[in-house]
């Protein structure tokens, strides 16, 4: 995360337990009851945060009453040393990395075999067939049931239609 009102203080290097737990914790942030971090903490993608400590310090958002308290042991905060020096060096962007967000469309590949990808053939559109294949894949709309959530990061409690 790092503090929009300088490039001096308050950068830190967010460190999640999962992938899932990063999608929960910021759903939890950006939609809290405690306005002055969802005003205050932003997503700018999967990997990208930025927060203004004048209105609200992201890590704090582990200690504060009605944020994300729960994920405090699933998240930590490293502070940056300031100009002066880095401690730590940034965690370098992944590649192929999809962003969960309602709306987009995605390959489908099993967790388990992540070589078979469902594969829907245009010659099925009559009956909405779905195969299983490892040399054949199609995408598929995703997006969350709950009206006007297109735009908004899914996570694994979400009820979704494809």
């Amino acid at each position: 995360a790092v503090q929009i009102t300088d490039n001096v203080t308050y950068r830190y290097v967010i460190t999640f337990a999962s992938r899932e737990v990063a999608d929960e914790w910021w759903r939890a942030v950006s939609t809290s009851a405690v306005t002055s971090f969802v005003t205050s903490v932003q997503r700018v993608n999967a990997q990208f945060y930025t927060h203004n400590v004048n209105v609200a310090n992201a890590a704090n958002s582990l200690t504060t009453t009605g944020v994300a308290t729960q994920f405090l042991g699933k998240v930590f905060f490293t502070l940056e040393n300031d100009l002066g020096g880095r401690g730590l060096s940034i965690i370098p962007r992944l590649e192929h990395c999809a962003d969960h967000i309602s709306g987009n469309s995605f390959f489908i590949r099993s967790k388990v075999a992540p070589y078979e990808y469902w594969y829907h053939p245009p010659s099925s559109n009559a009956t909405n067939t779905v195969y299983v294949s490892r040399t054949e894949r199609s995408r598929f709309t995703v997006s969350r049931t709950a009206s006007g959530t297109a735009g908004t990061v899914m996570i694994g409690s979400d009820n979704v239609v494809i």
